[in-house]
């Protein structure tokens, strides 16, 4: 659903269980995913698990678009610097994850980025690429949450993550806002909430979405609690 009016506003999509493969344009950066990630966890009582393989998980940048530090406590960060080690991450993730509690949302930015490296063969890089495929969609089938991914190029070679994703969202910047969009149903979520018509893809507008965001799912939460309202 577009959202084009003048008044402003700041939707994101709204994430089901499995697989997501966002593609967001290179002007935007890894922002829009933190942002999907942030407003996930505000909107759940899980932990997020962010498990990095291209060297975007900017820590920094994610402390900066929290609405509260106390949302930060939940979400925990690894990065991957080999190939082996980012399958090992991936699987003792998935292991872990058996054992405890569900996740509100588990994040693997640049699954591709470390199989594409020249330390390793071919058809070793190929299979462990595999396998790391198959343990996020493990932690999205045996959890039921969303399991957002990204890569870092769209070629032959990430072809398997493109089929192993329920969902593929595009985000792309336009005059208006960036976009989500939905390539299988068509359904489309432009993040606008500004009144001059013109595009803000700064920290600072992130920010306003997110917080704008928490107020939203705190009401949510509030009206949860307090339950229907009966007449004596």
């Amino acid at each position: 659903m577009s959202t084009r009016s003048r008044r402003p506003t700041a939707d994101l999509p709204d994430l089901t269980p499995g697989v997501t493969l966002v593609d967001v344009d290179d002007d935007l950066g890894v922002t829009p995913v933190q942002a999907l990630l942030l407003d996930r966890v505000l909107a759940g009582d899980g932990r997020a698990f962010w498990v990095d393989g291209a060297n975007r998980a900017n820590t920094t940048r994610l402390r900066d678009l929290a609405p509260a530090d106390r949302v930060l406590n939940r979400i925990e960060v690894a990065r991957g610097f080999t190939a082996h080690q980012h399958t090992s991450l991936l699987d003792r993730l998935a292991g872990r994850l058996t054992a405890r509690e569900s996740p509100s949302v588990v994040v693997a930015t640049g699954l591709d980025g470390m199989y594409r490296t020249a330390d390793i063969s071919a058809e070793l890089a190929e299979q462990l690429f595999i396998r790391a495929i198959a343990s996020v969609a493990r932690i999205a089938r045996v959890h039921d949450v969303p399991v957002l991914v990204t890569r870092c190029r769209k070629d032959d070679f990430s072809r398997p993550l493109r089929r192993a994703a329920a969902t593929h969202l595009q985000c792309r910047a336009t005059p208006f806002g960036p976009r989500f969009k939905d390539t299988a149903g068509g359904e489309e979520t432009l993040v606008y909430h500004t009144g001059d018509g013109w595009m803000q893809t700064t920290l600072a507008y992130w920010q306003e979405v997110l917080e704008h965001r928490a107020r939203i799912h705190e009401a949510s939460t509030l009206e949860l609690a307090a339950g229907p309202v009966g007449v004596q």
